[in-house]
């Protein structure tokens, strides 16, 4: 089956030669699944043709390596690897699910990303990598189900958080970080500086106070398309003061509202 162009393996055990071995006899796979892999160690996915992969690792290797020149799209979840090697020049969309990213980081090549999503709370070390002095257009932030506002104020700095969101075009504020945002607004010092954001979407959570977000909406760019999702849960009468607030506040806002659960 040297033809085959798109593989999904699931919940299952290789060792690092079993993945050397898919690689030596699926040469030609442009797609790749490997969920809930367990039993690697130093991984190496080698793939020259490979454009979209989804990897979530179960175990804890040693390194994660992938060399993937025509890669576009990469799905990543795993722990902690002392190495990340990303050897794909063309990756334009990585959606990275980590817990701490490890000493050894190789991403350099990755000129043509543009769209990232991170779900973490090791931003102190992502973000310099994967976010500074890159051309990202699309970002999108989650933190992991056990992280409080407390440790979201400990990862990042409030300042520096809000001047990288605003050099960003559009910004998703997934459930878990928007409603851990509001320490970390709170004590910002500052956001009066230029800014490219031209689409924001956040989630609100109970009761459905955008008081605290006053800091994030300011550095929105001119007719910026902010969606504010209140919780479903949230009382009506609260909503419709949050939503005349915003308003009144910021104008040349284009608002759209909605709910999520």
């Amino acid at each position: 089956m040297p033809n085959l162009i798109h593989l999904t393996l699931e919940f299952i055990r290789l060792d690092d030669e079993d993945l050397n071995q898919l690689n030596e006899c699926f040469p030609c796979l442009h797609t790749l699944n490997l969920i809930g892999v367990g039993g690697l160690k130093d991984p190496k996915i080698h793939l020259l043709h490979l454009k979209a992969c989804r990897w979530e690792v179960s175990n804890v290797p040693r390194s994660l390596v992938v060399h993937a020149p025509d890669l576009v799209f990469l799905e990543l979840k795993c722990i902690r690897p002392d190495t990340l090697i990303l050897d794909s020049p063309s990756l334009s969309t990585l959606k990275l699910t980590i817990d701490k990213l490890g000493a050894t980081v190789r991403v350099d090549g990755l000129l043509r990303l543009t769209n990232l999503r991170i779900e973490s709370l090791d931003f102190s070390s992502l973000f310099p990598v994967f976010i500074d002095n890159r051309g990202i257009r699309t970002l999108e932030l989650e933190l992991p189900e056990s992280a409080s506002q407390y440790e979201l104020l400990e990862a990042v700095n409030p300042d520096y958080l809000l001047r990288m969101l605003a050099s960003i075009s559009e910004v998703k504020l997934a459930p878990r970080f928007s409603c851990e945002l509001k320490l970390c607004l709170a004590l910002c010092k500052g956001s009066q500086f230029g800014s490219c954001l031209k689409k924001l979407l956040i989630h609100v959570p109970q009761p459905g106070s955008c008081s605290h977000l006053l800091p994030l909406f300011e550095i929105c760019a001119p007719l910026c398309e902010v969606t504010v999702l209140f919780h479903a849960e949230s009382a009506d009468a609260v909503r419709q003061g949050a939503i005349s607030v915003c308003m009144q506040n910021f104008p040349d806002i284009r608002w759209q509202w909605g709910t999520w659960q």
